[in-house]
């Protein structure tokens, strides 16, 4: 064993369940995120957690809003989500310039990625701050699933998007 720094053991503990965070941003539109740091919190009631950057845009529609969704995309929008972890979108529509489907948003109050292993909504319970990062507890409001679809995980850190084998 040696000492390692925080990137590396992260890599170390790869692969990660990727999702894209959905929010809707103050005009209405839909903010997409990449996300692997995001865990279930509890059963009872269902509960999610997501850290995301302090200075990030999600975050600040997360409070703007009081909800947010986690969609478990498929392998077909790899590329795209991928993207969707390297800009921020509060200058731009990701979803429509990366290709990102949406839909739900009658359903939900946040839209929801099309063509997803899974789908929680979530209301926004709680956040705390950890140094860098805010972590954002929402308790999940509704969960839709498909098991056809194969799920994308985080390996590598974030070098790579891919599916786990036998899923």
């Amino acid at each position: 064993m040696e000492r390692i720094p925080i990137g590396q053991a992260q890599k170390l503990t790869s692969p990660n369940p990727f999702a894209l965070l959905t929010v809707r941003k103050p005009d209405g539109k839909t903010n997409v995120m990449a996300v692997s740091w995001w865990s279930y919190a509890s059963n009872h009631p269902a509960s999610v957690v997501v850290c995301l950057s302090s200075k990030g845009y999600s975050g600040q529609c997360i409070r703007e809003s009081g909800a947010f969704g986690l969609s478990v995309v498929g392998e077909e929008l790899r590329e795209a989500a991928m993207r969707a972890g390297t800009c921020s979108g509060r200058n731009m529509d990701k979803a429509w310039e990366l290709g990102i489907p949406l839909t739900g948003a009658d359903e939900f109050p946040q839209a929801m990625v099309a063509g997803s292993r899974l789908w929680l909504s979530c209301q926004w319970t709680d956040s705390l701050t950890i140094g860098d990062h805010v972590l954002y507890v929402g308790e999940v409001t509704d969960i839709l699933g498909d098991a056809s679809v194969k799920g994308l995980y985080a390996w590598n850190g974030y070098d790579l998007l891919d599916t786990v084998p036998g899923e």
